[in-house]
This record gives structure tokens, sequence and C-alpha cells, in this order.
């Protein structure tokens, strides 16, 4: 017997009953025995690393030691019966030979081997068949469904590490690096991201270990081979390939192993142009060594020109702060009453930091990519989202930047997630006019206008997500709408605010290494009591009370864009009207923005809807 043949007939020991029924089904399984029964019989041919089986009907297969690689004569493009007929029938010879004397079981065996064994001879108990394979301890099927906290800390661990069966001890082990070498950064960082979202899972132990995602309906089935391509599992390719890493890290987090450290190096690789680093970092020095009031305006044709290298050399957050300071700059020299000396300040001492840290290299991956920053968010898909409309704001960046943002509660997790549509307006042919793309129908509903979609109450399925929680507008989402429940029966947990501690907030926590998060909140008023417009500023202020007479400003900025809605609340039109509603706000640094109100099951998003009259249509509601 040469060595791929006890190869081979190791690998045909352990493929027991429920593993070919998991590879194949149960339907394949059952015609093979059948067939066996009927007197099919194989002639082996043994090579080096394969071996060639005759059926006695006339098929051909070429057999390794994985199912991974077959070949067969027939049509089938999966996995067919003459596979698992040639593997079953080598099962029943050995079986047969443990039954005979010794004596019989040594003999040689020829080169091509004939024989023809049924199961009516031989009774073949699939996991009894090895006690390499399998224990007596190991034959009771065990199940325990887990569900996972959003945080990793909050796991319920219900089985302990000392209790996983020794066949399946490899999936405990600290060698996680090897096991994932094959897999891509981004198919790692896809799965890590997929780990946030609470998952139930149910787990069955008997000749394999199968781990089911119950949100997601996958189900992954790991041998005892320390291998991931060997496991089990019926969505195919980079999908099901994905799907095999997440069941085996939920499986290592619900026995308290946090991996987090060996997956946050492969999935974050940044590359980009350190010789741009430098460029971006000497013109900041020059500019602070020279001074805004002998700066010329020559400056601004400069920091375009790093701004497009910075595009080049792979530096997306760089050059959006480029075009940030390039923003500030402009409205320095036209002495523009919204320039603020401490904003530039802000944003070029940031932007120097991050180049200087860049520059010297001295921190981890993660960093180095959080720093670099993307062009394009990564999304990833997401079972389901069950969202409440909270309302629409308009808004326009310095770094020439136009858009609408969509906001939603997530009735499910209790996060904020945001659609947005943006535009590039900084070059002469590009425009974005807020009224035309706020009344356009949405990607997933073409029956539904923006507008009304903000005001609604949806499920999404199948919907793709970033890490910020931003909604793409990509194919395959799936939106449902639901009746929408009155927004004082919602529970809007840490975003629901009174007055005094919306006006007592912390003020806002800086980090070079991420983006200063939006704050949000939700305050319940019972009226509004003034409303001014302050010239030297050019902000609207709406003067709000609760029912404790507690009193508020909100601050609307003025634009052109938005004009009439300023007008309207300015002279109070249908401001009598709103009572006992709910304020959507931004919580700024020195200011409070309104973006919405909602009242029972209605909306009012302030600079989009007030333009168009709907203000008193909410009133009289």
């Amino acid at each position: 017997m040469n060595e791929f043949q006890q190869k081979f007939r190791h690998f045909s020991k352990l493929c027991t009953e429920d593993y070919l029924i998991r590879y194949a089904n149960k339907g394949l399984y059952k015609r093979a025995l059948k067939e066996l029964d009927q007197g099919v019989h194989v002639n082996y041919t043994w090579g080096e690393a394969s071996v060639h089986c005759q059926l006695s009907e006339g098929t051909e297969c070429t057999l390794t030691a994985t199912l991974d690689q077959w070949q067969c004569s027939c049509p089938s493009e999966h996995i067919c019966k003459h596979v698992l007929i040639a593997i079953l029938y080598d099962q029943r010879h050995q079986m047969a030979e443990e039954q005979l004397p010794a004596a019989t079981a040594d003999a040689s065996h020829p080169t091509t081997e004939e024989f023809s064994l049924k199961s009516s001879d031989i009774l073949l108990s699939q996991t009894d068949s090895s006690n390499e394979y399998t224990e007596a301890a190991d034959s009771l099927v065990q199940e325990l469904s887990v569900v996972k906290e959003p945080d990793h800390s909050d796991y319920k661990l219900q089985v302990e590490l000392a209790d996983a069966p020794s066949r399946f001890r490899w999936m405990l082990g600290n060698d996680l690096a090897a096991i994932i070498k094959s897999y891509t950064a981004s198919m790692i960082e896809e799965v890590v991201f997929r780990l946030r979202y609470t998952e139930e899972i149910r787990m069955q132990e008997d000749t394999l270990l199968t781990v089911q995602l119950k949100t997601q309906d996958i189900e992954v089935s790991f041998t005892d081979e320390p291998n991931l391509t060997k496991a089990l599992c019926k969505v195919k390719q980079t999908a099901g390939k994905m799907a095999k890493l997440e069941a085996l890290l939920r499986y290592r987090m619900i026995h308290g192993i946090n991996d987090m450290e060996v997956l946050t190096v492969r999935a974050y690789e940044a590359k980009f142009s350190l010789q741009t680093v430098q460029e971006c970092r000497e013109t900041l020095a020059g500019m602070l060594k020279t001074g805004l009031a002998r700066l010329p305006q020559s400056y601004l044709a400069q920091l375009e020109t790093l701004a497009i290298a910075a595009h080049s050399g792979n530096l997306p957050d760089i050059e959006r702060s480029l075009r940030g300071i390039q923003g500030e700059l402009q409205l320095f020299f036209k002495r523009h009453v919204r320039f603020s000396m401490q904003t530039m300040l802000e944003r070029i001492s940031k932007l120097y930091l991050a180049l200087e840290v860049l520059t010297q290299g001295d921190i981890s991956v993660k960093q180095q990519s959080q720093l670099v920053g993307s062009f394009r968010s990564k999304y990833f898909t997401v079972p389901s989202l069950h969202l409440y409309g909270l309302g629409a704001d308009s808004w326009e960046t310095r770094s020439g930047f136009r858009g609408i943002t969509y906001y939603f509660y997530g009735l499910h997790d209790g996060e904020m997630y945001t659609y947005s549509d943006v535009r590039a307006v900084y070059y002469e042919d590009q425009q974005f006019s807020f009224a035309e793309h706020y009344a356009a129908f949405t990607p997933w509903l073409p029956s539904l206008t923006f507008s009304q979609l903000t005001g609604e109450e949806v499920l999404f399925q199948s919907v793709k997500v970033n890490e910020e929680r931003r909604i793409s507008s990509g194919d395959g989402a799936k939106l449902t709408l639901l009746p929408r429940t009155s927004v004082s029966e919602i529970d809007f947990g840490v975003f629901l605010m009174d007055i005094p501690s919306a006006l007592q907030r912390e003020p806002d926590s800086t980090s070079l290494f991420m983006e200063p998060k939006e704050r949000l909140a939700l305050i319940e008023v019972a009226r509004i009591v003034e409303h001014t417009f302050n010239k030297q500023t050019q902000d609207l202020i709406l003067t709000v009370e609760n029912t404790e007479g507690q009193c508020m400003s909100l601050v609307l900025p003025y634009s052109t864009d938005w004009q009439s809605m300023i007008h309207r609340l300015e002279s109070g039109f249908g401001a009598e009207k709103l009572e006992h509603f709910y304020a959507f706000v931004r919580l700024e640094t020195n200011r409070i923005s309104p973006i919405s109100f909602l009242k029972g099951r209605t909306l009012l998003s302030l600079k989009l809807d007030s333009s168009s009259g709907r203000m008193g249509r909410f009133g009289r509601k």
C-alpha cells in the first residue's frame, strides 16, 4: 500500500454520513447507497497523488484525498453520486478487512482491486467507524443559542474553553494569522464590520461542528482539519469564504477569545505618496511663517495644486483638508463675516500634525489608514435595518461640496443612520439644486421621493452600510414602507435630551485619528416663544421653551438657497401652531442648529420643507 493509498483510506474513513450529506445532499447520498446495494462495484488504480475509480456501470472518476478536487466522466458540474459511490465503496472494503482475521487483513493488495459488498452483509456505523475521528462523549449532539451584543465583551459565554471537543480544538488555537493567510485585507475588513451587528448563533456538534448564523440564514460546518477551505458552506465563492471566517470568529468570541489585534493588522493596509506628504508639510510651514496678513492671493492656486497632488498620491483626507483651508482663505481674502481665525488655525494645526505623524511613520497600520482616509467609503451588506425617519438637512462646505443628508434612527440597535446625496461643485460646470434633489425619486423604491422617505418608517433588507453607518444607494437593497409610529412612542435612548442637558453638554472631544462625530439629539419642546434675525452674523435665532419654562436658542445660518425658509420662519409663519413637538438638532461647539421638527407621525425638515410651504400643514396637524 503506497503513501497516497494510506492517505486516501484515512480520508474516506473520515467521510461520515453527516459529512457527505452536508457536502452533497441527502437524496444524492441515498441514491449512492441504493446503487451499492444493487451490486455496483469499483475498480481502483492508485497513483502517487490521485486514484482512478472505474465503476462497473461504466462511469470513471479521479479522486484525491479531499472533496475539493475531483473529476467525473458524467456531465454534472457539482459533486455527483459516482464520487460518493467511490468513497463509500472504499469504506465498506475497509470495514470488511477489519472484520477478517488478522492474517487475511495483512495480505498484500494488488494495484487494481475489485470487490462487491452489500449493506445487507456488513452494517456500517458512520459515527463509530474510527476511534481516531470520534469519541464516545462526542457522539452526543449539543445545541445552544448565543445572542451577540454589539460590544464584544458582552458576549454570553455558554461554553467553557475546556469543554471544547478535542477534535475541534484547532478552532480555538492562537495561530489565527496562519488560518486567515489566504484572505485579502478587504475581505477581513468586511468580516470585522459584520461582527459589530447582533447575530443569533446556534451550534450543533456531531461528526462536524456546525455554526448557524440565524439572522443571515447561513450555516457553516467545520471538520477536525485546521483549514477553513475544508469547512462546508452552501454559500458559494467569496461570500461563502467570508461566511466561514465569520462563523469561526464568532465561535472564538463565544469562548472569550479576542482576535481584533490580529484582524486589524490584516484589514488595514495604507499605501500613499510620502513625497506628497512632505511637500504639503513644507507648504503649510511656509504659510505659518509668512502669516495671513502678508499671504498673497496666489497661495490659493498653490493649495489647489497640492490638493490635486494629494488626490494622485492616494491621500484623500489630506486633499479634503487642503480644500477646507482653501475655502477658509477665500473667506479671509473677501473679508467675509463668516471667516473664523480659530477655525483656520484648527484646520492648519490638525493637518500639519497629521502630515508630521505620517512622515515619521511611527504609528500602527490602522492609525496610518485613518490618517490617509479613503476616496470612497467601503460599504458592507447588512441583513436588515428597521429605520425611523428623522428629517433631512441641506448643506454646503467651504471645500466645495453641496448635498442633502437624510437622518434615520435604527430601531433595532439604537444608532443613527444617514444617507447623503453629495456633489462636488468646485468645478464651474457642476451645480446642485436642493429642491430638485429633494423631490427626486429614491433608488430603492422608484415610486417614493426623498421628501417622502425622510418622514417614513422603513425596513431595509440586504442593504449596504459603511463604518459611519451611511447607507449606500447600490443595487440589491429592498425597501419596505411600514406604518409610522408616533414620535412620542419611540425610545430614542441617549439621543433624547432635555433642554438643561443640551445646554450643559461637554465640549466636543478631538482626535487626530478619527473624524469628530456629529452630535445629534431630540429635544422635547413646548412652544416657540421668539424668532429674531441677527444681521451681523446673518443667523436666524428661534427661542424655544419646554413645559417647565426653560429656554434654548436654535440657530439657523442665512443662505440664498434658504432665503424663503428664513423669511417664513422670521415672519412667524405657522409658528404659533407649533406646540408640544420634538426638535431634532445638531449640537455644535458654539450653537445648537435645528434640522427638523417632529410631532405625532408628521415631520418638517426646516431648510427643505419650510421653503415649499409645508410648515403650515405641519402646524395644522
